[in-house]
């Protein structure tokens, strides 16, 4: 595959693009109110990160603009992991540890796209843009990761009726 500049920032502006679509159809059909909020808040985020390739994309327009000849590894997996959140989305009987499970390894692979696409970087300002992404992409991880942990550890407190009902109890004015 040869890309220039322009195409390295437009594959990372597609890959936000869908995450985001993602977060947004998994929040509209997921029961519990403190699940559907963490994943509208990962939506923002990947909103975020497309304006700010949209910006340094503007900016860099200069860059490199003949073509280079590269590898991307993980393109493959990174559609397999696209496909597999369509798929789940789509399920009458939505899981929500495979929600969990899929939203995770699509940031952790999201991470890769972004580390190997700043090794194809031609400058120093572009490389670093595109590292500070796969870092944020692993910090959704770890998010995500940590909300997980509690989705299993108190199962029941994530049920739609339970949440509902001990919001009701809850006597906020001690």
């Amino acid at each position: 595959m040869e890309i220039t500049d322009r195409e390295v920032f437009e594959i990372a502006m597609n890959a936000e693009i869908r995450a985001k679509e993602a977060y947004e159809k998994l929040a509209s059909v997921v029961k519990s109110d403190i699940i559907r909020d963490e994943l509208l808040f990962l939506a923002r985020e990947e909103d975020r990160h497309r304006e700010i390739i949209e910006k340094m994309a503007e900016k860099f327009i200069g860059g490199r603009t003949e073509p280079k000849k590269i590898e991307i590894g993980v393109m493959g997996e990174f559609k397999v992991i696209a496909e597999k959140m369509g798929d789940v989305i789509k399920r009458p009987d939505l899981n929500i540890d495979e929600i969990y499970e899929v939203a995770m390894k699509a940031e952790l692979v999201s991470e890769k796209l972004y580390h190997e696409l700043a090794g194809y970087a031609a400058n120093e300002n572009t490389r670093l843009v595109l590292e500070m992404l796969a870092d944020m992409e692993r910090n959704h991880y770890n998010l995500l990761r940590k909300q997980y942990e509690y989705i299993t550890r108190y199962p029941d407190i994530y049920r739609e009726e339970f949440y509902d009902q001990l919001m009701k109890d809850i006597n906020f004015n001690f």
